[in-house]
């Protein structure tokens, strides 16, 4: 399975200046997002570290260096390198281009969630299950957890995934 994170938002570019929905603070959230993807280009390792921050955010964070260097020190991220990144202007610059260009031209909110080519009718709120029911092969752990958390009846050794 593949996923792609595209930790752009609904920012825009302007006349070549780049705004964001929720401010300069959202900006600099997405390039801390796209640099931990740049230097961590595995999903497994950049996802914990995005989820992390996303959680704090939602929280209320206003401190992002601070609670960027919190979650890459529980996602076992450098958090230098990633302030490096951050810090880099041009390099930080070509990534936000990089995520402008992979963002959809008529996504309409965020989060924007597309399962096997197709928009999430739950827009995430239930990806376990559509990623489950559009997943080609033998069924992965989670999918096997998933329908017998349906029917109350999860064992102990399996979890569903968490909805994001």
């Amino acid at each position: 399975m593949n996923v792609t994170l595209v930790p752009f938002g609904n920012a825009k570019y302007n006349g070549g200046v780049l705004t964001c929905q929720h401010g300069p603070n959202e900006c600099t959230a997405n390039s801390y997002e796209q640099c931990a993807i740049d230097e961590y280009p595995a999903f497994k390792v950049h996802f914990p570290y995005f989820t992390c921050l996303e959680s704090a955010f939602l929280k209320g964070t206003e401190d992002i260096a601070a609670t960027s260097a919190k979650c890459a020190s529980a996602a076992e991220m450098d958090a230098t390198k990633l302030d490096a990144c951050v810090k880099d202007a041009p390099r930080a610059a070509a990534l936000q281009r990089k995520y402008f260009a992979l963002t959809p031209s008529d996504h309409k909110y965020t989060p924007w969630v597309v399962v096997g080519g197709d928009l999430s009718k739950s827009s995430g709120s239930k990806l376990t299950e559509e990623v489950c029911k559009a997943y080609k092969g033998p069924a992965p752990a989670a999918c096997a957890a998933e329908v017998l958390a349906k029917a109350g009846r999860v064992p102990a050794d399996v979890q569903p995934c968490a909805a994001p």
